[in-house]
């Protein structure tokens, strides 16, 4: 059985195992489409900081180490972030992140765009008769049909 260490102690021990080089360079070669693609990871889009970026270097670094307790990782990044980063290395990886987070509300923004042309256009391609049809059966009956003519309560 292992004797119980402090937060402090292995926190100390994993800034003294970490390879700052591998931390201090910014992810993906400083690529901001790759981070902002990197950030659409998954269903939602995160909005990034130079600390997460930080973050996910210090978690790579981590599991390198074998190091798995979140509490860990999280009090490296603040160390390292406040203490050893300088503000150029600061602003380097903060400026990445705006980067892609710029990117991926411009892409978000076009598909939204996208989305509201598609539904006017569709629209637009309605006669009145199927408009009228269309707003006779919701208001008057309550009953909304789809395309295939199935009944579904509104």
């Amino acid at each position: 059985m292992y004797p119980q260490r402090s937060y402090r102690s292995i926190l100390n021990d994993f800034l003294s195992r970490i390879n700052e080089n591998r931390i201090r360079i910014p992810p993906y070669n400083n690529d901001a489409q790759i981070v902002a693609a990197q950030a659409r990871n998954g269903g939602r889009i995160q909005r990034l900081t130079g600390k997460c970026l930080l973050k996910q270097n210090i978690q790579r670094e981590a599991n390198r180490l074998h190091i798995h307790r979140q509490r860990i990782i999280n009090l490296a990044t603040v160390r390292i972030w406040n203490i050893h980063f300088g503000t150029y290395q600061r602003n380097q990886f903060s400026t990445l992140a705006n980067d892609a987070n710029h990117i991926n509300q411009r892409r978000l923004t076009h598909i939204r765009m996208t989305n509201q042309e598609d539904t006017l256009h569709r629209i637009s391609q309605m006669t009145l008769s199927q408009l009228h049809e269309g707003w006779l059966r919701v208001n008057l009956t309550g009953d909304v049909q789809d395309d295939d003519g199935l009944k579904a309560s509104g």
